[in-house]
């Protein structure tokens, strides 16, 4: 079971093995509101992208 962000409500998320068109990495709807659930959160992605261009250009003029 998994709970909307928007709405609030629990909704059940098919089993990965179930189909591989089925399986969503990176996020799904919700069934009631239809919002979008992402499990992945873009604050740390960012900082993520920042230190490997930090740590590039330092591999890089060095």
């Amino acid at each position: 079971m998994k709970q909307c962000k928007e709405c609030h409500e629990m909704y059940e998320l098919p089993h990965p093995t179930a189909g591989f068109g089925k399986f969503r990495p990176f996020g799904d709807h919700c069934p009631y509101c239809g919002s979008f659930n992402s499990d992945i959160n873009k604050d740390s992605i960012i900082t993520l992208v920042i230190a490997a261009v930090i740590f590039g250009l330092i591999y890089f003029l060095t």
